[in-house]
């Protein structure tokens, strides 16, 4: 079995964010470092459709990725921002946001594929 894995949010009205916005667990709520996002199973990301994996137009918005795989790009919080400099997180800015699109659990958007088709 693989994961943990995160659910990323990448909404197009949050890209003024200094970080990246991860869910915390179980889907309550939202935040910025790791160590307060949620770890979500690969049974639940599967069965989570497009609770989970959300497109706009061409544009993934929200998908599963892989903890492990998230984790190398984090970074200490500037300063102030975060409630006790609460960290790591990931910046927000287009490589990183391109780079965790291209990392989204690839099962999870052909299951979201195949849900819409079907819809």
């Amino acid at each position: 079995m693989t994961g943990p894995f995160l659910i990323c949010d990448l909404r197009p009205e949050w890209n003024w964010r200094p970080y990246v916005t991860f869910w915390r667990p179980n889907n309550a709520n939202y935040a910025y470092p790791l160590v307060w996002s949620g770890d979500y199973t690969e049974t639940e990301v599967m069965k989570g459709g497009s609770y989970y994996t959300t497109v706009e137009g061409i544009i993934l918005i929200r998908f599963p990725i892989l903890r492990s795989l998230v984790e190398p790009m984090a970074v200490a919080p500037d300063r102030g921002l975060i409630d006790g400099d609460a960290g790591p997180v990931v910046r927000n800015n287009p490589a990183n946001c391109a780079k965790l699109r291209e990392l989204a659990y690839q099962p999870a958007l052909l299951a979201f594929a195949h849900e819409m088709a079907g819809a």
